[in-house]
């Protein structure tokens, strides 16, 4: 059993003291300093519409499942998708950190509040403070470390750049509420993963990335991945993405490209993208 330090125990009073003097704080995400160190406390508690937004959520999930059925013949039940939240999240962070990933600890549990550790910066800040070298090699970090993280079995769910956080040389992967990858058989799973990851890059708000840049990056992250996964049911539901993808552009593509927002000219680069896997390069 291990034995608390007194700067540990006062750290915990500190805390302690701080969630019951914030018990009626709104739901949300918060980063909190505590005698020097951060914090990330997570709520998601009852609200007045909860009916609603059950409802809602269903027809997410339900919207969801029949997408996956439609791009890769698989349907995850809806029920499954619905299985998310600060309990799902508690649940795999400890299967992995148990697996020796890089995901947070949780110092703090209880209903409808989890207190994880600070692990640092997300990685669209280092790729929009980076040089166009730089974006290379934190492109090619990011591909093999999703790379690792698949081949040793695991599947995020969240695998968004928005959700890798850089501090102390070291990756860390956080928000594992979202229940797709149990859902999903493994290859599909970490194929969608990847296609999450992919989006976020070609999507991110960062004015300091070129249009060509950006679909290099792309390229560049797909090229990596796959080197250091070569996992060919993956690369095969990575395919028949690109198929369906393909597809869709060839029918409204030439609208889309009249549209200026960076989601939608973030599918036309994911496209490009993933057009490579059909040509095997």
């Amino acid at each position: 059993m291990a034995i608390e330090t007194n700067s540990e125990q006062s750290l915990n009073i500190a805390l302690a003291t701080w969630l019951a003097a914030h018990a009626h704080d709104p739901n949300g995400v918060e980063i909190i300093t505590l005698g020097g160190q951060k914090f990330v406390v997570k709520r998601r508690g009852p609200k007045p519409f909860d009916g609603l937004i059950y409802a809602f959520r269903f027809m997410r999930s339900f919207t969801l499942s029949l997408l996956c059925w439609l791009v890769w013949g698989q349907r995850p039940a809806t029920r499954t998708l619905l299985q998310n939240g600060l309990t799902e999240e508690a649940r795999r962070l400890q299967l992995l950190r148990a697996a020796g990933c890089h995901v947070p600890k949780i110092l703090h549990q209880e209903p409808g509040v989890l207190v994880l550790e600070f692990v640092g910066e997300d990685l669209p800040h280092y790729l929009r403070t980076s040089d166009p070298a730089g974006r290379i090699v934190w492109i090619k970090r990011v591909a093999s470390d999703l790379a690792s993280f698949h081949l040793a079995g695991f599947v995020h769910g969240g695998a968004q750049l928005r959700n890798l956080m850089f501090d102390d040389n070291k990756l860390t992967r956080i928000d594992f509420e979202e229940n797709i990858g149990e859902a999903l058989a493994l290859p599909l799973g970490q194929a969608y993963d990847f296609y999450q990851m992919l989006s976020s890059l070609a999507g991110m708000r960062a004015d300091e990335i070129s249009a060509s840049e950006r679909q290099a990056l792309c390229n560049q992250m797909l090229h990596e991945y796959l080197l250091q996964n070569p996992d060919v049911a993956v690369k095969q539901h990575l395919k028949n993405m690109a198929m369906v993808f393909t597809w869709l552009v060839r029918i409204v593509g030439p609208i889309l490209r009249l549209i200026p927002g960076k989601d939608v000219q973030g599918f036309l680069y994911v496209t490009n993208t993933l057009g490579l896997t059909l040509t095997d390069e």
